[in-house]
């Protein structure tokens, strides 16, 4: 299976939307990117993007509106790739290939001072990123049980636990310690946690395996 291919999470264009309203999008995006989304004003984004508050207002409420819209996005666009891998006709290692691929192709897109931001982010922005944790871990669940039911994944373990052991290892990853010890290369940080919880410490298997 070309796991590159089927695992690239496409970037919005936000071509769909009016063109006022993309136009603060991808200026919100750019200025996000470049400074955190806590160090971002509404009148920055509005004096980017060429736009009056008034108009800024018609499409959204507050700034956190913004990064609302534009994680959404984001977030739906990596579940889809996500779907796509699970419903594969493919071996189980061919999927876990697949999803570190697709990990490394969301994570790539993302600067790290903008990551940090969301990771330190006030309490609408710590809730909307819970709600995407969970259904992150309800598309695992069923990607574990999945497994199980093909006999790839040991059926002794219980979904719950290697849930458990998944979030746990999350948080360590999205720590600020474990970004520092990788020099914030959050790529080469998705890479090493994926290939930890799915192959352990001996690592993935070689091509000729």
């Amino acid at each position: 299976m070309p796991h590159r291919i089927l695992s690239e999470v496409q970037l919005p264009d936000f071509q769909d939307r009016p063109k006022k309203e993309g136009d603060i999008l991808r200026t919100a995006e750019d200025l996000f990117m470049q400074f955190g989304y806590d160090r971002v004003s509404v009148e920055e984004i509005c004096r980017e993007a060429g736009v009056s508050k008034v108009t800024f207002y018609k499409y959204f409420r507050n700034k956190f509106g913004v990064l609302e819209e534009y994680m959404t996005i984001r977030l739906e666009l990596g579940m889809d790739v996500f779907n796509r891998i699970r419903a594969a006709d493919a071996s189980l290692q061919e999927k876990m290939a697949a999803l570190i691929a697709m990990k490394e192709s969301a994570v790539s897109h993302f600067t790290p001072v903008f990551y940090k931001s969301l990771l330190s982010g006030d309490e609408d922005v710590q809730a909307f990123m819970q709600e995407w944790v969970i259904q992150s871990m309800n598309g695992m669940r069923a990607f574990l049980e999945d497994g199980q039911k093909s006999g790839e994944i040991y059926s002794g373990y219980s979904v719950d636990f290697l849930l458990h052991v998944w979030t746990s290892m999350s948080e360590i990853a999205r720590s600020e310690s474990m970004l520092k010890m990788y020099n914030d290369d959050m790529v080469k940080l998705s890479q090493d946690f994926m290939n930890f919880l799915f192959y352990g410490t001996a690592g993935p298997p070689t091509q000729d395996k």
